[in-house]
């Protein structure tokens, strides 16, 4: 069997909305994340954690898949075999729990583009679930940016971490306002 297919065969759940709402600054006009300040968040990060798939991909410590465990921390697992240099998940809105489907990137064209500080350009694709990543090294610091239908969300600063969801959690941590949210 193989992975896309033991990954279809994990069992989805129905997810409902999840109280909670992240207090912190709004994201720039231009999309990009500021993080830190207070008073609710605006655009994608206004009102509460809500699975917006309605799709909870139940953890499979066998599987393994592009689609696996989204939103959850993804280098710490995969710091061993695949090893990931980078990886994180895109969500629509700004407060989304783990494990719900984030973004379709193959319907909605969703791609991230890392920068690297020696210039290199990596575009990542974005899974069914939202999922990226890449097992090559990106020279740090790095730029991050989210591109879908000519538009894009970039990160303000530059990062010194690849797994993403580390930071870019339901309600954020160290400046981040919530997820990775497609533009």
């Amino acid at each position: 069997m193989s992975n896309i297919s033991r990954m279809a065969a994990i069992t989805t759940l129905v997810c409902g909305a999840i109280a909670g709402c992240y207090v912190g600054a709004d994201p720039t006009s231009s999309g990009a994340s500021t993080g830190g300040g207070s008073g609710l968040g605006s655009g994608p990060f206004a009102g509460p954690s809500v699975c917006t798939s309605k799709v909870v991909t139940v953890p499979n410590p066998n599987a393994t898949s592009p689609d696996m465990r989204p939103g959850e921390a993804c280098l710490s697992c995969h710091d061993q075999d695949p090893i990931f240099s980078l990886a994180g998940t895109v969500y629509p809105t700004g407060h989304e729990p783990s494990n719900c489907d984030g973004s379709n990137g193959l319907t909605n064209a969703i791609t991230v583009v890392i920068t690297g500080a020696d210039k290199k350009v990596t575009t990542l694709d974005v899974s069914r679930a939202g999922n990226f990543f890449t097992p090559d090294a990106i020279a740090m610091p790095y730029r991050a940016k989210v591109v879908s239908g000519g538009k894009e969300r970039a990160m303000a600063a530059a990062q010194t971490s690849g797994d993403c969801n580390s930071c870019h959690g339901d309600t954020g941590t160290k400046g981040a306002p919530g997820r990775i949210v497609a533009p």
